[in-house]
């Protein structure tokens, strides 16, 4: 196993990861894999299974460069998560809502297209919640498939429930839907747009130019 701590001083390397870019001094090619974090920005598509990871290592990358040179909270420069998904996997859309959560850097979540299920979730769980014009919103409780023996359905049954129990939570703290409304519209497919979404509380502003 290696001991990255043994070959790499992380203040250093974060460091000198800001500075080259910011002097430029270094090829599209020698930083494509590190520029979500690099330019705080980070892009969300299809929720698959390891995304979530992914996303927490960006958030996770600039809390401890914020942390490390003591930048206050109200000082820090936000991390913009662009979002334009369909949705995917709950445990990693979790994943992600935590780490946002979590984030003593502001998180601005941008939708520019769709977010839709997860993505939806996801967004409405930013600190700031900006929407292009023509963006869309989906809300639906997702679908599941399970097989397995009638205890073992039971048991993923029970366990669900408490995943979707935790989807209202998010749901309720994050926008003016009551929990009335939620068990109202909660079995089916609801659509909003933006102008719908400021009405719901989880659109805070429309983006009149790039972010």
């Amino acid at each position: 196993m290696v001991d990255f701590e043994e070959q790499f001083d992380l203040d250093e390397l974060i460091d000198s990861v800001a500075e080259n870019v910011k002097e430029d001094t270094k090829s599209f090619e020698d930083i494509v894999n590190l520029d979500g974090s690099i330019h705080r920005e980070v892009y969300l598509h299809d929720i698959v299974p390891g995304v979530g990871a992914s996303i927490d290592g960006y958030i996770r990358f600039w809390n401890s460069y914020d942390d490390r040179h003591e930048i206050l909270v109200g000082d820090r420069e936000p991390i913009k998560l662009y979002i334009d998904s369909c949705g995917g996997c709950l445990d990693d859309t979790l994943t992600i809502i935590d780490a946002i959560k979590m984030s003593k850097t502001p998180i601005i979540g941008i939708t520019i297209g769709n977010a839709y299920s997860g993505g939806f979730f996801i967004f409405i769980s930013c600190d700031k919640r900006i929407a292009y014009p023509h963006a869309s919103f989906l809300f639906h409780e997702g679908a599941t498939q399970t097989a397995g023996t009638a205890g073992q359905f039971a048991n993923y049954a029970a366990f669900y429930k408490k995943q979707l129990d935790k989807l209202k939570d998010i749901v309720v703290s994050n926008t003016n839907i009551t929990e009335e409304e939620y068990k109202d519209i909660k079995k089916d497919d609801v659509w909003y747009d933006v102008d719908e979404g400021i009405e719901k509380g989880f659109v805070d502003e429309i983006a009149k130019e790039f972010i």
